[in-house]
């Protein structure tokens, strides 16, 4: 994005000069039972914090006096180009954060350069998405099911919209304990407490918005009976998918095939024999389990294990371009999230999450020409290194 587009932004994005940035407005513009569903994690949070922190244990080694100016930091994901080795990953209910969603993102992902992908729980049909975003690569996440008549319909679903790969996502067999969440009444469906309530009065601007809150409108046509409501809608999506299933959803599916959510590397190999093309290597954004590690510290391990036969991509913890550039040198082929434009997106619907990807993308290619790396193949192992211990450090932290 130019810098003429980005002065055109609303003050007060010009005023955020990072994600975090993004994340203060968007805290101060939510209802915070909205806000904390999408900031929080599980449990005690351990393994959300750690997949920020993790990057914090390695520095990236600059090379100078190298001549290069302009870079070029594209790459090939699923089968489609994008620009620069981060894509917009999927996550659910987007219209909560602002009236734009789904489409909102997949303008700003396409504006940037890079790739959308579509959640299960989107609250926008996936046409609608396709027509309104026409202009770049779509991915479409099928959500597990405990029927397969069901998830055959959204494979066939996807195709007949025009999204350009599946991304199955496996690692929520069981609800998740989010605290956050059972103390604000956030859920499917929700059941606000007092609390929640007067945060939601007080911005009125997302109230009239937001009310009545937004369905999730791929699976209504399988609630069209008296006993089926959003919590049996909940427990058919939550499920514990085999091995089986996977390799049953590689046959329905002809064409570039992620598998999303998987972190132990025995797992990984297994997934790689079913048929996949990529592995999204992800925690959920600790969403779900908590205390499992950080996708980064798991990433050379799996880049070892599969990354000469798939795709290895890293999904967890991005807020900075150079967070970016340190999985890439350490094997990744892009990497994936959603949080940052989920902050920018409930700051200032699409120009929000433009705002969000264009830093990023704007940190990626300045620090590549720190790196003297000219294009992204060129970025490797002489780029990192491990943070040494200080004194008073925990060595079992670094």
């Amino acid at each position: 994005m130019s810098q003429k587009a980005q002065e055109m932004f609303p003050r007060r994005l010009r005023k955020c000069v990072n994600i975090d940035d993004l994340r203060q407005l968007a805290k101060r513009r939510l209802p915070y039972p909205i806000f904390d569903h999408v900031d929080g994690g599980s449990d005690d949070e351990v393994t959300l914090a750690a997949n920020q922190s993790a990057f914090d244990r390695y520095y990236l080694v600059p090379h100078y006096c190298s001549g290069v100016e302009e870079v070029d930091a594209s790459t090939t994901v699923l089968g489609q180009p994008i620009e620069w080795p981060f894509f917009a990953g999927p996550a659910g209910g987007l219209k909560y954060l602002h009236p734009e969603g789904e489409i909102g993102v997949a303008q700003a992902a396409h504006e940037l350069g890079t790739a959308f992908s579509m959640s299960g729980w989107t609250n926008t049909r996936p046409e609608d998405i396709s027509a309104a975003a026409p202009d770049g690569p779509r991915f479409f996440q099928l959500q597990p099911c405990r029927s397969r008549q069901v998830m055959d319909d959204m494979i066939q679903l996807a195709a007949g919209s025009g999204y350009d790969a599946l991304i199955l996502t496996v690692d929520n067999p069981i609800h998740g304990n989010r605290e956050r969440d059972a103390r604000s009444g956030f859920g499917v469906p929700s059941n606000f407490t007092l609390k929640a309530w007067l945060s939601i009065l007080s911005r009125p601007r997302w109230m009239i918005n937001t009310f009545p809150l937004p369905g999730f409108g791929l699976y209504d046509q399988y609630m069209n009976s008296p006993d089926r409501d959003l919590a049996w809608l909940a427990h058919q999506l939550i499920t514990n998918i085999s091995w089986d299933d996977l390799a049953w959803i590689r046959s329905r599916w002809d064409g570039p095939f992620a598998i999303k959510g998987l972190v132990a590397v025995d797992d990984i190999r297994t997934a790689v024999e079913c048929g996949v093309s990529a592995v999204i290597l992800s925690n959920q954004g600790a969403r779900h389990f908590d205390t499992a590690p950080a996708t980064l510290d798991m990433l050379p391990a799996v880049v070892d294990a599969v990354g000469d036969r798939v795709e290895v991509i890293l999904d967890g913890g991005i807020r900075r371009g150079t967070d970016v550039l340190k999985a890439i040198a350490l094997g990744a082929r892009a990497c994936t999230g959603a949080r940052p434009y989920c902050y920018g997106l409930a700051g200032a619907g699409r120009a929000g999450a433009e705002h969000a990807l264009a830093l990023l993308r704007a940190e990626v290619e300045r620090t590549m020409v720190f790196l003297g790396a000219a294009s992204l193949a060129e970025v490797g192992t002489r780029h990192i290194m491990l943070r040494p211990l200080a004194r008073g450090d925990d060595p079992d932290a670094a």
